[in-house]
C-alpha cells in the first residue's frame, strides 16, 4: 500500500466515497441528507498547504483517503491545531490497517506543520471509528450533548 498526496485525476472518485461517508454517517444522525450531491468538494485541497488530502493505494487503486486542515493559532487560542475532517477506506479493503497509516501521515503532516493539537470529530456511537482513532492515540476531550426532535 502506497499513502500519496490526492491529485486532480482523484477528485471524482473521492467526492465518489464522500458521497458513502455520507451515507453510513446517516445511521448516527437521522438528519443527514442522503441525498446531498457532493461536487467538487476536494478542488481547493490539492494546492493549498493548511489543507491536507492524501489517498491510500492498493493494487493500482485508490481504496481510502483522509482530509484535514490547519487551523492557525489566534488571539484567543494559542496552539496551532490539526483537525482531521475524515477517513473513507473502501469497504472491500478495510481492517487492513488502511486507516491507520492515513493517520499516522496526517499526524507527521500535522507535526511539520507546527501544530500542537491534533482533534478529530466522531460520533459517540461509532465504536469502530472511535476504536481506531483512540489506537491512534486520540483521546476525549470534550463532549457535545445533543437533543434530536
Amino acid at each position: 500500500m502506497v499513502i500519496r498526496k490526492a491529485i486532480d485525476e482523484d477528485v471524482e472518485l473521492l467526492n465518489n466515497y464522500l458521497t458513502l461517508l455520507i451515507k453510513d454517517e446517516k445511521q448516527y444522525d437521522p438528519g443527514i441528507d442522503e441525498d446531498f450531491e457532493v461536487t467538487n468538494m476536494y478542488d481547493d485541497y490539492i494546492n493549498d498547504d493548511s489543507k491536507l488530502l492524501i489517498v491510500a493505494v492498493e493494487d493500482e487503486k485508490v481504496v481510502g483517503y483522509l482530509y484535514g486542515k490547519i487551523k492557525q493559532a489566534d488571539p484567543t487560542y494559542k496552539y496551532i491545531t490539526a483537525r482531521l475532517g475524515a477517513i473513507y477506506v473502501d469497504s472491500n479493503y478495510r481492517n487492513k490497517g488502511i486507516a491507520t497509516s492515513l493517520i499516522e501521515y496526517f499526524k507527521k503532516w500535522a507535526l511539520e506543520k507546527e501544530a500542537r493539537k491534533l482533534e478529530v470529530n466522531v460520533w459517540s456511537n461509532n465504536i469502530k471509528a472511535k476504536s481506531i482513532y483512540e489506537k491512534a492515540g486520540f483521546k476525549t476531550a470534550s463532549e457535545t450533548l445533543t437533543i434530536f426532535y
